[in-house]
């Protein structure tokens, strides 16, 4: 079985850090150095067993980082059955891999400004 990355998602990594959004729907993702890695794996050539391989992790840990990355639209099997994993646990960690969903946006809630804006402490 391989991965490939889904067309409406773009990555760019900035400070060791790997950004993912997805054009469609503007929700964005950072992934650790590991996950990261495995993204880059993703290419469609791959098995799993291949990327496990070259990222000293587990079969099963690689396949739960795909799977769940296609239950959210990030990523693609060829001929793969019906997946189960739910989207609202997207924030998990597998060993190294290692992902934090943001959601429409950065961070948490919106701060309401201070009289004085958003520049100083409220």
């Amino acid at each position: 079985m391989s991965w490939t990355k889904n067309e409406s998602v773009v990555w760019e990594e900035m400070d060791g850090v790997t950004l993912l959004i997805d054009t469609k729907s503007g929700t964005r993702w950072t992934l650790s150095a590991t996950a990261s890695s495995a993204w880059k794996l993703c290419d469609g050539k791959r098995t799993l067993a291949e990327m496990a391989n070259a990222l000293h992790e587990s079969r099963e840990s690689i396949a739960a980082f795909c799977e769940q990355f296609e239950t959210l639209g990030l990523l693609q099997c060829a001929g793969a059955e019906a997946r189960t994993l739910s989207a609202h646990s997207a924030q998990f960690s597998i060993g190294k891999l290692r992902a934090n969903y943001f959601g429409k946006g950065f961070g948490g809630p919106r701060r309401r400004p201070s009289p004085r804006g958003n520049s100083g402490p409220g």
